[in-house]
């Protein structure tokens, strides 16, 4: 008898979370902003739905737990997270009198910061974001990683913590990505440019490339038609 209340017991907890991970994605009145068409996949578990904020054209991929009290998770656009991503905005400090087990529940003396994912992101599976993570527009995140800190622009950046290891494109690949992407006051300036790439990337390979045939090309076309996405 005790082992089938525990089993009931276990179903109506599965049923009662599918529900409220369904209903946070469902009610987009509970998120600080959900953009134009910006896809959030279930299942997915987030502590302060008030405090995220998800821009036009981003992709929210299944899995995705967040972590966070005050601070905000702001994904930008173009964005993708892809499966299993574990966000955590807050970190707990150790203060005397308070054993662990209460520390996390009272959010006593935590350190709180936003995490923000700049445009044109790509996040690996089952990547790890702490506190103080800010990642640059156009970055790669290699599957796996843990992020801690600032990402900058265009960097690939992999491993435990992340580390650069390349950059996505080259410098004239940026300035023809950007023409192509953002209007001409939201573009970065080749003297930015110059001054990213010397304090980065300099002796490190990029790994993008800037070809595509014409089927490539037709179906590039079908997607931003089907997305609803503008650009040249």
């Amino acid at each position: 008898m005790m082992r089938f209340i525990t089993i009931l017991r276990s179903i109506r907890y599965a049923v009662k979370n599918a529900w409220k991970r369904y209903v946070q994605i469902k009610d987009r009145s509970i998120y600080g902003y959900i953009g134009f068409n910006t896809q959030v996949h279930p299942p997915m578990t987030i502590a302060n739905p008030s405090n995220c904020y998800f821009s036009d054209h981003s992709k929210i991929r299944e899995g995705l737990y967040l972590i966070n009290t005050t601070g905000k998770f702001i994904v930008k656009k173009y964005t993708t997270i892809s499966i299993n991503c574990l966000v955590v905005t807050g970190n707990h400090r150790p203060t005397v009198g308070i054993p662990e087990v209460l520390l996390g529940e009272s959010h006593i003396n935590d350190l709180e910061t936003d995490i923000i994912v700049e445009e044109s992101v790509w996040i690996g599976a089952n990547c790890t974001l702490i506190a103080k993570s800010h990642i640059g527009r156009g970055a790669v995140i290699g599957a796996n990683s843990l992020v801690n800190k600032e990402i900058p622009p265009y960097a690939v950046a992999v491993g435990s913590p992340a580390k650069i290891i390349a950059s996505v494109f080259t410098l004239e690949q940026i300035l023809e990505h950007e023409k192509i992407l953002y209007p001409e006051n939201e573009r970065f300036s080749r003297d930015y440019l110059e001054e990213l790439f010397s304090t980065y990337y300099l002796g490190k390979k990029s790994i993008g490339v800037d070809t595509m045939d014409t089927q490539d090309k037709e179906l590039l076309e079908r997607l931003k038609v089907k997305r609803g996405v503008k650009f040249q």
